[in-house]
């Protein structure tokens, strides 16, 4: 190994290894990790001279060396400034070309020895960089262990991390609301906040919206749409919001309530006001509003009540406030007023039963209190079946108001008296030609028209049936069929049971065969179609009466 000495005073040698110059005193070769402590020469001055080592490059014993080649291998006497050469030949010396020469050392040109081995070859591979390793020790039992348990801890919390990501998120997130909503769960209260101080979230103060939600299918879907596309509801009353995490990691999505503050009017001193049946004020002059809220948005029963003329008033009425600056007028006074619909329907005023219309078709209400948003509505019952009608809002500035209850599908007496006869004459046509072609009524309507299903329905194919076997019979010169309705019933929204009899008049030549039957037919109503009237279903022709006449 080459020494040299550097400039600040320390000794300095090559790496056996790289070539690298290093410390004579460092254990390792920065470069390349090699350890230099085999390698490290004698410094002390007054230590004798060792022989050098043979080089650990094995020598080769099969060809003899000549005097000449042993006397270049014979290493030079060390001049007195330089240091001893290293014991060992370096692996991997530093090469030099033919056009550099070897460094000088401390002024002095190299030795043959180092001229032997510092001769230019071809250019070395470079070496690459090895850090020194020890050998490792095998983990203990509780070392394994603790790895096991660390890992598994990593894998659970991964799991945690995609789970709660999943649960926390906005979409389901809103699933949850709104499945609290419809259920009126206990932990609704938990999804919402508010920033007004004056009004506290709670089960009991989120009632009046629950309600709303509970009673209208509509409203539920368009509070979860809301939610999820706009991030609001209720005219912006109802805001989704980011509002903290869920242990410091997951976002918490709340729905954020602006509360509402309306107005209530009555025209009465001393009248009393109440909001879901508590009393919240009671007027001190004939022109009294009294503020409410904060209100979440929802609906609310508002009632005010007084004695007037010696009889006890109430206006009462489900509202839905939804913004602010809303004014209820809860005014005291009474009307009069008919309600027209089929017999037999209920007349409902903002949800409470008042009567039954009867046979002539009118219910009046006399002295009835009055509130700016009355809505009549009539409900039909047909057995386990029922039918309700459009709301309809009392317009009180005719004077002298009526309201009409519509039921769409409810067939009028008269078009089921024209319709049934139609079919009479339909069927008597074809009793008398035997000719499918030529069986229609004055206006050109074929019989399948009649029927729902047209010619492929059975109701038709047995009127058809009939018809021909009239024909075909013997006995029988002519038939003339004719209706009478008995009875028209609601059935659904848009159909009713028309109960009628057909009377068969049979010409048997010298006299005349009568038969009556009734039938209950399922009539469908189609608005705005060429044929309105449709029969869907037929009940079996039930005898009422056989008779001859005489010609």
């Amino acid at each position: 190994m080459a020494t040299d000495g550097s400039g600040d005073g320390q000794a300095t040698m090559f790496c056996p290894n790289c070539g690298t110059k290093v410390l004579v005193t460092d254990a390792f070769c920065a470069n390349c990790g090699a350890e230099l402590a085999a390698f490290r020469p004698n410094t002390s001055a007054d230590a004798p001279q060792q022989n050098a080592p043979e080089p650990v490059t094995p020598r080769q014993e099969s060809q003899p060396q000549s005097a000449s080649e042993q006397a270049e291998r014979q290493p030079a006497e060390p001049r007195q400034d330089a240091q001893p050469q290293s014991a060992q030949q370096p692996v991997a010396p530093r090469q030099y070309t033919p056009q550099q020469s070897m460094p000088e050392r401390g002024g002095q040109q190299p030795t043959p020895a180092q001229s032997v081995i510092q001769q230019p070859a071809q250019p070395a591979q470079p070496v690459p960089h090895r850090a020194a390793t020890r050998p490792r020790q095998p983990r203990s039992k509780g070392q394994r262990i603790g790895l096991i348990a660390g890992a598994i801890v990593v894998v659970l919390l991964v799991i945690l991390g995609v789970m709660g990501n999943n649960y926390y998120s906005k979409a389901n997130t809103i699933k949850r609301i709104v499945t609290a909503a419809k259920g009126n769960q206990a932990s609704l209260a938990d999804y919402f906040y508010t920033t007004d101080p004056t009004f506290k979230v709670t089960k009991t103060s989120l009632k009046p919206m629950v309600r709303y939600l509970q009673q209208d299918p509509a409203a539920l879907n368009q509070f979860q749409e809301g939610l999820t596309n706009s991030g609001q509801f209720e005219k912006g009353h109802l805001l989704l919001t980011q509002h903290g995490h869920h242990f410091l990691v997951f976002p918490k999505y709340q729905v954020q309530v602006r509360p509402v503050y309306v107005s209530v009017t009555v025209n009465k001193k001393n009248a009393k006001l109440k909001q879901d049946d508590q009393l919240i004020a009671t007027s001190t002059s004939a022109d009294y509003t009294k503020k409410i809220g904060p209100l979440v948005p929802g609906l609310y029963n508002l009632a005010s009540s007084a004695k007037i003329s010696g009889r006890q008033l109430t206006n009462t009425n489900t509202y839905h406030l939804n913004q602010d600056n809303q004014t209820i007028p809860l005014t005291l006074k009474t009307i009069t007023f008919d309600v027209d619909g089929p017999a037999g329907t209920e007349v409902m005023i903002n949800s409470q039963r008042q009567g039954k219309i009867d046979s002539s078709g009118v219910l009046t209400l006399k002295d009835f209190p009055w509130t700016d948003q009355m809505k009549i509505q009539g409900v039909y019952r047909n057995g386990k079946t029922v039918v309700k009608s459009q709301p309809v809002a009392l317009d009180e500035s005719t004077g002298d108001p009526e309201v009409s209850i519509d039921f769409p599908g409810l067939v009028d007496q008269a078009d089921a008296d024209t319709f049934f006869n139609n079919l009479g004459d339909a069927t008597s046509i074809l009793s008398n030609t035997g000719d499918i072609d030529q069986a229609s009524d004055d206006d050109g309507d074929d019989l399948s028209t009649f029927f729902a299903g047209g010619d492929s329905d059975s109701n038709y194919q047995e009127f058809v049936k009939m018809g021909k076997g009239y024909y075909d019979d013997d006995d029988i010169d002519g038939t003339e069929i004719t209706a009478s309705i008995d009875n028209v019933q609601l059935s659904s929204q848009d159909s009713s049971d028309v109960t009628f009899e057909f009377k068969y008049k049979f010409d048997n030549g010298d006299h005349y065969h009568v038969q009556v039957f009734k039938y209950t037919a399922n009539v469908i109503v189609r608005d705005n179609s060429d044929y309105p009237l449709q029969i869907k279903s037929l009940t079996p022709a039930q005898s009422v009466d056989t008779y001859n006449e005489d010609e």
